[in-house]
C-alpha cells in the first residue's frame, strides 16, 4: 500500500496506481476521478492541511509500514511531513523534512546556490529579502509566501510590512521554464523534460498558474546548462526522486527561482511524455533501488487548468471528455475564477499543442457553463463536446 498526500492528489495517485501499487489518497478536493479509497482532509489550499485531521485520516486509510508519496502542501510545513511519517509510521518515497526545509528557506536557499558555481553556467538567482530596508523600491519586488505553490500567493509588493511567513523577491526577466529531473543518493541526476510554463492572471492573483507544454524546444547548449544546474542543486540538497527546478530564461541569461522537491504540476504531462511514465523511477530512486526512464514519445503535450468563467453547480451526468481530469463532483459548486478541471492536448510542436489546448479549454468551460444553466432552468441536454 502507498499513501498519497497532496493538496490535489489525483495526478499523483493515478501515477502511483499505474505502477501496479495499491494506493490510498488524502487531499483537499475529493475530485470524482480520484482513485479510491480516499479522504478529503480539512485545510486551506494556500496554508495547507490541518495536522490532526490529516493524521487521523491517514491512520484510517493506510496501515503502519505503508509507503508514502507526497505532493504539494508540505513545503510550508516540513514539520507536518515529519508528523505524518511518524503517524504510521510510513516509509517516505521522496524528500524528507530536512531537504524540504532547506530548499524552501528563502535565505538559506539563496546562500547555498551562491556556493554552487552556477555563475560559470550563466545562471543567477534573484535577490531575496526577509526584512525590508528603507531604500527598497516597491515596484521592483514581488511578495511570496514561503513554501506555497500554484502562484496564487504571489503579488507585486506595494510597500508596507511583510506578512508572517512571506519574503520579497526581486523581479527578473525571462520566460517561465522548468526542468523536471529524477535524482538519487549516488549523485545520479537525469532530466525528464524541460517545459515552458505560463500564468493565467486573475485580478487578485496576477501570477496564478496557467499551464505548461513539454518538451520545450530549447537549444542543446541551454538544455545542457539547465541539466548541470539541476545536478548540482540535487547533489547539494540531497534531493531524491522526481523534482523540478523553476527558472526564467531570457536569451542566454537564466535565473533560478525555486525548487519543487516533489512531483509537481506537470506530472500528468511527464507521465504521458515518457513511455512507462515517471512514477516508477520516482519510487525506485527515492528508495535507493536501480531506476530508469523510458524513452520519450514523439510529439509535444500541453496541459492547463480550466478556470470557471462564472459560478456554477456541476450538473449530474456531465459528459467529461477523456482529455479532462481533476473532475468536480456532480452537484458541487465551482466559484467564478476557481479551477473547473485540468485539460491536456497533444500536438506536433509547441504551437499546435497550445492551440489545441486553448480550443479544448474554451469548449469545456462554455459547455459546462451552458449545461449547468440549462439544467438549472430547463433540464435540457446539451450535446457533448467534439473538440
Amino acid at each position: 500500500m502507498i499513501l498519497v498526500a497532496a493538496l490535489s492528489g489525483r495526478a499523483v495517485a493515478q501515477a502511483v496506481a499505474r505502477t501496479g501499487a495499491a494506493v490510498a489518497t488524502l487531499d483537499q478536493f475529493g475530485d470524482a476521478d480520484l482513485p479510491l479509497p480516499a479522504r478529503c482532509v480539512a485545510g486551506d489550499p494556500v496554508t495547507g492541511f490541518e495536522q490532526d485531521a490529516l493524521i487521523a485520516a491517514a491512520r484510517m486509510l493506510a496501515p503502519p509500514g505503508s509507503g508514502l508519496v507526497v505532493g504539494s502542501g508540505f513545503e510550508q510545513a516540513p514539520d507536518l511531513l515529519a508528523a505524518l511519517m511518524q503517524a504510521g509510521p510510513y516509509r517516505l518515497h521522496g524528500n524528507g523534512p530536512d531537504a524540504v526545509r532547506a530548499v524552501k528557506d528563502p535565505s538559506g536557499f539563496a546562500a547555498r546556490l551562491a556556493a554552487l558555481g552556477l555563475e560559470e553556467l550563466g545562471i543567477g538567482h534573484p535577490e531575496m529579502l526577509v526584512a525590508m530596508p528603507d531604500d527598497v523600491v516597491s515596484r521592483d519586488w514581488l511578495v511570496k509566501r514561503a513554501g506555497a505553490a500554484g502562484g496564487w500567493h504571489i503579488v507585486p509588493w506595494a510597500g508596507g510590512p511583510l506578512p508572517d511567513g512571506h519574503y520579497l523577491q526581486r523581479r527578473a526577466a525571462g520566460r517561465p521554464t522548468s526542468v523536471a529531473f529524477v535524482a538519487d543518493r549516488t549523485g545520479r541526476c537525469e532530466t525528464v523534460a524541460i517545459s515552458r510554463q505560463w500564468t493565467d492572471p486573475a485580478p487578485d492573483a496576477p501570477f496564478r498558474y496557467g499551464g505548461a507544454v513539454l518538451p520545450a524546444a530549447v537549444p542543446r547548449s541551454l538544455a545542457d546548462r539547465l541539466a548541470e544546474a539541476a545536478r548540482r542543486i540535487a547533489a547539494a540538497f540531497g534531493l531524491v526522486g522526481l523534482n523540478s527546478l523553476d527558472l526564467l530564461v531570457d536569451g542566454k541569461s537564466v535565473t533560478v527561482l525555486e525548487v519543487n522537491p516533489r512531483p509537481g504540476a506537470t506530472l500528468d504531462l511527464l507521465e504521458r511524455h515518457r513511455q512507462g511514465g515517471v512514477m516508477r523511477a520516482h519510487l525506485d530512486a527515492a528508495a535507493g533501488r536501480g531506476w530508469k526512464l523510458g524513452p520519450a514519445r514523439p510529439g509535444v503535450i500541453a496541459g492547463a487548468v480550466a478556470y470557471a468563467a462564472s459560478a456554477l453547480t456541476v450538473p449530474a451526468d456531465f459528459p467529461w471528455p477523456p482529455w479532462c481530469a481533476d473532475l468536480p463532483r456532480a452537484g458541487g459548486a465551482v466559484g467564478v475564477g476557481q479551477p473547473l478541471c485540468s485539460v491536456t492536448a497533444w500536438g506536433g510542436d509547441e504551437e499546435e499543442a497550445r492551440r489545441r489546448l486553448s480550443c479544448r479549454i474554451e469548449r469545456i468551460v462554455a459547455d459546462c457553463t451552458r449545461r449547468a444553466c440549462f439544467v438549472e432552468r430547463t433540464a435540457d441536454v446539451v450535446p457533448s463536446l467534439q473538440c
